[in-house]
């Protein structure tokens, strides 16, 4: 085993976002318990074993100091800021919107979203995936849950990638004007918004059944969400239910694009539809991953982790070790669905993706409209990769069709 530090590697670094499976095999082989002091000190594990292990050990690896780079205030943060018990109760108020039937029963509504796009879009010829659809699919759906405007979704665009990207900065929400920018006009719409909801249901009001009103009402041994709590949920599902699903859908369609063979096994064969999702989402993990803080001091690979220190665990690279897939590189829709659902591309343990169902059915929905109604869909020009540096997918994806 070579030194913590043989591989040049941070998240910040332009070698790694250009190609991540690179540095993740290096990673792996070299240093599996990786430790740099840029652009702050932090340790990565990359090996699938390690990833899964610590994921499923909440005692030991928490989650109190929040997912990103910078160490949060505890007690402040939701779910992926949040340990038990306080995790549960938080998790078990937002169930029910996330349950298999719920989510079945949404997607009439999603498929019209969904192939109304697409319809509008196909006599163009040509278009941008990710501004045309990636980004406005989960982002209506988000106001749908939320309550707010559909036409809102133009103000979100400009406020999800800048709050995704202070996971990876040393001074997360104040790390530069554009991040401090999109957190205030945030806090400041939402804030209006949920004091309104909070008043209607307080006068009796009607008021829509949806997850904002969960969120307000929901009780747990006779206490409520606070607002901040209610708030902090808010900004939580916008960029987490948004940001993730629009990358899924441009990775996904990115991938068949260059690799056709695939592509004409999905179009000839619709069951494949669901192979390719889950495929793109462990070739392409739309988060490389999050950090958690240990609350003992632990070993690993003979590397000595100090007491609450940010550890980087490393999705993308779980779902490329060769000691958990066969022929990791290889973009193979084909494989047994079943299998390729243990990816980490969600999430492990206790903290897996609630919203993991809905994601996978956008993504679906969108690559069966594009499969109808995009014939011979391929790039035209260069995209462009996301700013978020936690983050895997394009900004824009540029294509035509015929």
């Amino acid at each position: 085993m070579e030194p913590s530090d043989a591989v040049l590697f941070s998240l910040i670094d332009e070698a790694f976002q250009l190609d991540p499976p690179a540095t993740f095999a290096a990673m792996r082989e070299r240093c599996p318990v990786h430790h740099t002091e840029e652009p702050a000190p932090h340790f990565s594990l990359s090996r699938e074993v390690d990833v899964a292990t610590a994921l499923r050990d909440d005692a030991v690896w928490s989650s109190k100091f929040g997912p990103g780079l910078a160490y949060g205030q505890p007690g402040t943060g939701v779910l992926v800021s949040s340990d038990p018990p306080a995790h549960t109760a938080e998790r078990l108020a937002i169930t029910r919107i996330f349950k298999p039937s719920a989510i079945e029963a949404m997607e009439g509504d999603v498929r019209e979203l969904v192939f109304g796009i697409v319809e509008r879009m196909k006599d163009r010829g040509s278009g941008d995936i990710i501004a045309d659809l990636g980004m406005p699919v989960p982002l209506t759906i988000m106001c749908w849950l939320l309550g707010t405007p559909v036409r809102d979704i133009e103000k979100f665009r400009d406020w999800v990638l800048p709050m995704a990207e202070a996971v990876a900065y040393v001074g997360g929400r104040q790390a530069n004007p554009t991040v401090i920018d999109a957190y205030r006009n945030y806090g400041e719409y939402f804030g209006a918004h949920i004091r309104a909801r909070t008043a209607a249901i307080e006068s009796g009001d009607a008021v829509p059944d949806d997850l904002l009103t969960r969120l307000l009402t929901v009780e747990r041994d006779g206490e409520k969400l606070t607002f901040q709590q209610v708030i902090g949920f808010c900004q939580f599902l916008l960029v987490a239910g948004s940001a993730t699903t629009t990358l899924l859908i441009g990775n996904v369609v990115k991938r068949l694009m260059e690799f056709p063979e695939q592509m004409e096994l999905v179009r000839e064969n619709r069951s494949l539809i669901p192979n390719a999702i889950e495929e793109s989402l462990r070739f392409d993990a739309p988060v490389h991953g999050l950090f958690r803080t240990n609350t003992c001091p632990v070993t690993i690979h003979g590397v000595d982790i100090p007491v609450d220190t940010k550890v980087l665990m490393m999705f993308g690279s779980a779902n490329r070790d060769p000691e958990a897939w066969e022929r990791p590189d290889v973009f193979d829709v084909t494989r047994d669905l079943t299998t390729l659902k243990r990816h980490a591309a969600f999430g492990v343990g206790i903290h897996y993706c609630l919203g993991a169902p809905l994601s996978r059915l956008e993504g679906a929905l969108a690559l069966e409209a594009i499969l109808d109604h995009l014939p011979r869909i391929r790039p035209n020009g260069t995209p462009t990769l996301v700013k978020a540096q936690v983050l895997k997918g394009f900004e824009t994806l540029p294509v035509r069709w015929d």
